[in-house]
């Protein structure tokens, strides 16, 4: 059961993310026509979406379980005793809040990189 609760928690955040991420890619398309915008965008973008990542983690027991998306996910004989629903449904999210934060804070790490190649090499 917590097995399923850690993979349903990871694909809701990774949803959200999925988003974010187009929106982000979108804007950074928008900003093509200048590269050094375009990347200080992109990694800026990428770095507010970790805070907020991060922010939900550590909101993630203040949250009622039942107003999750990960427990309209699971199935009713799946679902944890109210007992322990919001300590599991809880930690499994905030382990993926946390886990998608560090991917966004790489790949604005990696932008901020790539910016600084495109100026050294312009």
């Amino acid at each position: 059961m917590l097995e399923r609760i850690e993979n349903l928690a990871n694909l809701s955040v990774a949803r959200g993310c999925g988003f974010a991420m187009i929106a982000i890619a979108t804007t950074m398309i928008g900003l093509s026509f200048d590269p050094h915008q375009c990347l200080d965008t992109g990694a800026i973008l990428s770095l507010v979406t970790a805070l907020v990542l991060i922010i939900k983690a550590n909101r993630a027991y203040h949250v009622p379980y039942e107003a999750t998306e990960l427990w309209l996910m699971l199935r009713t004989g799946e679902r944890p005793s109210a007992a322990i629903a919001q300590q599991m449904v809880a930690r499994a999210l905030r382990a993926a809040y946390h886990r998608f934060a560090l991917y966004f804070a790489y790949g604005a790490a990696g932008l901020l990189i790539l910016d600084l190649a495109v100026s050294l090499l312009s």
